[in-house]
């Protein structure tokens, strides 16, 4: 039989693996949970930044809106009419002349200019996106 010395021996060798092994696992918990912490507050953290970045860039692009409309006004009165529909732009001074620049699907390097014939243009199988809008004379004001 086993002495009362080796008997508790092995009960305290047994003892200390299990709670070693609870302690093991106990530390590993805590350890990521203290990774997800400081990974959310990270995250978080980020998120603002990038909101407060969006905030700036809506308001940027309203004032841009609005220099834009002010523009295209000012344009108007001379006799300039601007169209933008999509990526093409379309200038036109008087009836019978106008210039397209085409945008970033040629990179903004196809530029037709002269008198052209905007029936044929369309007819000659050009791009344009269906929400097609043509600023009229009297609608327009600038924001």
């Amino acid at each position: 039989m086993l002495e009362p010395l080796s008997m508790f021996n092995l009960f305290m060798t047994l003892c200390l693996l299990i709670g070693g092994v609870i302690a093991y696992r106990h530390g590993i918990a805590r350890t990521a949970n203290e990774v997800q912490e400081r990974v959310i507050s990270a995250l978080q953290s980020e998120m603002e930044v990038l909101q407060t970045r969006i905030a700036a860039l809506e308001k940027e692009n309203a004032r841009l809106s609005e220099l834009l409309a002010t523009i295209r006004s000012a344009l108007k009165r001379r006799g300039i009419h601007i169209t933008i529909d999509g990526d093409i732009i379309s200038i036109s001074s008087s009836p019978g002349y106008a210039t397209r620049i085409f945008g970033a699907e040629d990179g903004g390097q196809q530029r037709e200019a002269g008198p052209i014939d905007i029936t044929q243009v369309v007819k000659s199988g050009k791009k344009r996106s269906s929400k097609y809008i043509e600023s009229s004379d009297e609608d327009e004001e600038p924001r």
